[in-house]
């Protein structure tokens, strides 16, 4: 489960206040686009040479998603991929000065921020440090001193400072931003903005609800955000649920622009939006539950990656299917955990009652483990496991025949492939245990159901609009031939089917079905593909 965030800031330190139709006026902005340090800011150790300084190129590959991050942005990675490990830093990124003489009403640092923590100041971990000054740098003061996950694990998120108080008093202002300890995971930086906002004007424009993911696990946090929304002085937010679009009930203490939260079931948002006594609802989002068998407890190996981890897997085959995956650790994700995209060599389709021979080859000697989701409840249990080996030998691979249930539903499941060093637990009640060795792979396969490959003819392939309120056009643009499209349900039942003779699209009506995720599969003489898609209305 993605642990509840944690955002404990200064007491000037407001929510976000995302870009709207306000008047509001951009005094400065940076968001890193040149993946080097900008022009005019400085990176030291508060006026010294780092040990490490802040990097702006991601060299460590962390995957930061939600606010208004993208590819580039600046990142003080002090764990560097588990080398300089353990060194003093102290490293500082600063602003240039920046003009803040015309600032009226109110005044605002905002930044999009990630900050993943170990330990605490004194305890061997960091802190994140924001401060600003107004004399050139001769004083500074602090706006934040913390050192708890913030925008960590995904969503990152967008903070929003209030500096009002220097309007009128101060005309330049330069922003710092510290990190300091002795090791610890990384903090990044998106779009660093000073924004003066004007005093809202009733009737407010509300604008549109998003979300981060609008397909999600259950209990997994996402990030709601409003877009096209008026910003100002005397705007209050309330955001509200609803099981269907229409009964609308408050959420407690959602009263920012954004919502951090989760959801058990499929679920409606929209934001409330007031100013002078006046309220706009915004435009609502419907945010679905993905299937239980595509959320698997995580496989996790508590922040190990994959730079001189002991026992990768080196490859996963199942014999008399096309799954053949070889692969060193980590060639999808910073951890030693791989949820494997569908390909020719990394899905399998099983079928019911027949025995396959499940082979794994490790570089080291490990204890084996493997689950499937037979049931499809996304709980891989002690009955949904095989115990491939206790010792295996490096290099070598590892068999196991296990004979596929007749009972176990049919569609999609999760099979996991789970490594570690010999004389620790690799058991059947391990699906989900934290290991401090080995390597996790996931993996998409079908029980009497192809999840698909990809055939050259299916290549470009689009689905839209996806999510779709009912109709949902299929287009393949390299298609020559005769295909055949099917429509699924989430259990993998078959709901229809359309032949297709060199036709670059068509057509599905999904309006008699309910909300929920669906699967479309193409299939042509050379492969097939399988595509997700999510009615909503």
């Amino acid at each position: 489960m993605i642990k509840q965030l944690r955002n404990t800031i200064a007491a000037f330190a407001l929510a976000a206040l995302p870009f709207g139709a306000s008047a509001q006026t951009v005094l400065f902005t940076e968001d890193f686009a040149s993946q080097s340090l900008p022009a005019g800011w400085t990176n030291d150790s508060l006026g010294n040479v780092p040990a490490l300084a802040w990097e702006f190129n991601n060299p460590f590959a962390r995957a930061i998603t939600g606010a208004g991050f993208d590819a580039n942005f600046a990142i003080f990675d002090s764990d560097q991929g588990s080398t300089d490990d353990g060194i003093d830093e102290l490293a500082s990124l600063t602003t240039p000065s920046i003009d803040i003489s015309t600032a009226t009403i109110s005044l605002f640092i905002e930044v999009d921020e990630q900050y993943r923590s170990l330990l605490g100041p004194g305890q061997g971990g960091s802190a994140r440090h924001i401060e600003y000054s107004t004399d050139g740098g001769a004083t500074w003061t602090t706006l934040v001193l913390d050192s708890v996950d913030l925008g960590y694990p995904n969503p990152a998120v967008h903070s929003s400072y209030d500096i009002s108080s220097l309007i009128g008093t101060a005309t330049a202002l330069q922003v710092r931003f510290t990190w300091t300890g002795s090791w610890d995971w990384w903090w990044a930086l998106d779009n660093v903005e000073v924004i003066s906002y004007p005093n809202c004007t009733a009737p407010p424009v509300a604008g549109d609800a998003t979300s981060s993911s609008v397909l999600v696990c259950a209990n997994e946090n996402f990030l709601l955000e409003l877009v096209g929304n008026d910003n100002g002085i005397g705007i209050t937010y309330q955001w509200q649920n609803s099981p269907d679009g229409s009964t609308w009930t408050d959420i407690p203490g959602a009263t920012a622009s954004s919502l951090d939260t989760n959801q058990s079931s499929m679920t409606y948002y929209q934001c409330l939006v007031t100013c002078s006594g006046s309220t706009t609802p915004s435009g609502s989002i419907m945010v679905d539950n993905k299937p239980a068998y595509l959320c698997p407890c995580p496989g996790d190996h508590g922040g190990v990656d994959c730079l001189g981890v002991n026992s990768e897997i080196d490859n996963v085959t199942i014999t008399g299917t096309s799954l053949n995956n070889s692969s060193g650790c980590d060639q999808q994700t910073g951890v030693a955990y791989t949820y494997w995209p569908v390909t020719a060599s990394t899905t399998a389709e099983l079928v019911r009652g027949n025995a396959y021979d499940f082979s794994v080859t490790t570089n080291d000697d490990n204890i084996i483990s493997i689950w499937i989701d037979f049931n499809a409840n996304g709980d891989l249990a002690a009955d949904e496991w095989v115990q491939v080996c206790t010792t295996s030998i490096a290099g070598t691979p590892n068999t196991v025949n296990w004979t596929i249930p007749g009972g176990a539903t049919q569609g999609p499941a999760i099979m996991r492939v789970r490594s570690r060093l010999v004389n620790n637990t690799n058991d059947a009640t391990s699906s989900c245990l934290t290991f401090g060795s080995g390597e996790t792979e996931d993996y998409l396969i079908g029980l009497d159901f192809n999840v698909g490959t990809i055939a050259p003819e299916l290549n470009g392939s689009v689905l839209y609009p996806n999510p779709t309120n009912g109709l949902l056009n299929v287009f393949f643009p390299n298609m020559k031939g005769q295909c055949t499209v099917r429509l699924f349900d989430g259990m993998g039942r078959q709901l229809q089917m359309l032949n297709n003779d060199n036709l670059v699209s068509l057509q599905l009506d999904l309006g008699a079905y309910n909300n929920g995720i669906y699967f479309v599969k193409v299939e042509t003489p050379n492969g097939s593909i399988t595509k997700p898609i999510v009615l909503q209305r």
